[in-house]
């Protein structure tokens, strides 16, 4: 039988570094019009100090935006500017998301010898990338947060996916960018673990033995090789 390998989407499958740019110059201008004072650089600083502490728990972009409002505005800015962002980033989120490079030729080496499937945290939008990319073709299973009503790092939505699968956990690997949401969960249900760290979570560090991924990459392409490894 055939190994399964399930795919995070943000920040490994799909690229989401014009987005965080875009993100950020909105943000900074919001911030500053607020009153924040602040350039990209310490702008910077900030957003990357409450990742790497993890300040905005399992949550992304709103969960950011409050954490960043809160170390350099007074109290009660977050929600407003949450609010003022929302169009921004879905706007970006449309138009700058995008399969990393490599995604093609990745998916169609991994899937001559592995079958495929995601696990995501995303709204259910992300399908409309997935098909107009013409890569959904190669995933038998997609398990996406916005749609099953399930978030990682809930156990139960990779009990799902592993269900949907018809396999059980030893048998398939997750690949991931996010220690707490990915690695871990996988890891405590018995799958292998493959972190790819071209992401603005590569700040995050190991923080207990669950959170140590058996094979680390630095570019989505290098997957296929930790994979092979795993199951050689």
């Amino acid at each position: 039988m055939k190994p399964f390998v399930f795919f995070d989407l943000g920040q490994t499958l799909v690229s989401e570094w014009d987005f965080i740019d875009h993100f950020d110059q909105k943000f900074l201008e919001l911030l500053n019009g607020f009153g924040a004072r602040i350039d990209m650089k310490n702008y910077r600083a900030v957003r990357d100090s409450i990742i790497r502490d993890r300040k905005i728990g399992h949550g992304s972009v709103r969960e950011l935006t409050i954490e960043v409002c809160g170390a350099v505005l007074p109290s009660g800015y977050g929600e407003p500017i949450v609010r003022r962002m929302d169009h921004a980033v879905k706007e970006g989120r449309r138009t700058l998301f995008r399969f990393a490079d490599g995604a093609e030729q990745t998916l169609k080496q991994l899937s001559e010898k592995c079958e495929l499937g995601i696990i995501a945290n995303q709204s259910e939008d992300i399908v409309a990338l997935l098909q107009s990319s013409g890569l959904d073709g190669y995933f038998r299973v997609k398990t996406i947060s916005g749609a099953v009503g399930l978030k990682k790092p809930d156990p139960e939505i990779f009990a799902l996916a592993l269900k949907e699968a018809g396999r059980g956990a030893k048998d398939c690997i997750m690949v991931g960018d996010r220690l707490d949401t990915d690695i871990c969960p996988a890891n405590r249900l018995g799958m292998k673990t493959v972190r790819v760290t071209d992401s603005l979570f590569a700040l995050q560090e190991p923080r207990e033995q669950c959170e140590q991924a058996k094979a680390t990459v630095s570019k989505l392409t290098q997957v296929p090789a930790a994979v092979d490894k795993m199951t050689g």
